[in-house]
């Protein structure tokens, strides 16, 4: 894979100096610095977004949460549920869950 970027000549002099300071190449540099970009952001990078919509009241209970100090933000508490809801369910798995997951929809429509 080749990855190409304009640099403007300033920048390319300072890097240079770097890399000569450091007894580097510019290319392995560069792929230093991506590597670890790539590694800080993977996953983030990985995470599925998704939307739920909550009752007020459950919202409200989130916000009194963290007004206690008992959380430091509402996502968190949204993680740490979702966490726990899947560390439940794993305890829950099945064998064949995709399966029976599959007749069960068939069998509805």
């Amino acid at each position: 894979m080749i990855v190409g970027a304009r640099i403007p000549d300033e920048l390319k002099v300072k890097i240079e100096d770097i890399c000569e300071r450091e007894g580097k190449s510019v290319s392995s540099l560069v792929r230093e610095l991506l590597e670890e970009y790539v590694k800080e952001n993977e996953e983030e990078w990985s995470k599925e977004k998704i939307c739920v919509r909550l009752p007020k009241m459950i919202v409200r209970q989130m916000h009194m949460f963290v007004d206690t100090g008992y959380a430091s933000d509402v996502e968190g508490i949204i993680e740490e549920s979702i966490r726990l809801w899947l560390r439940t369910m794993k305890s829950e798995y099945q064998e064949g869950w995709m399966e029976k997951l599959s007749r069960s929809l068939i069998g509805q429509m």
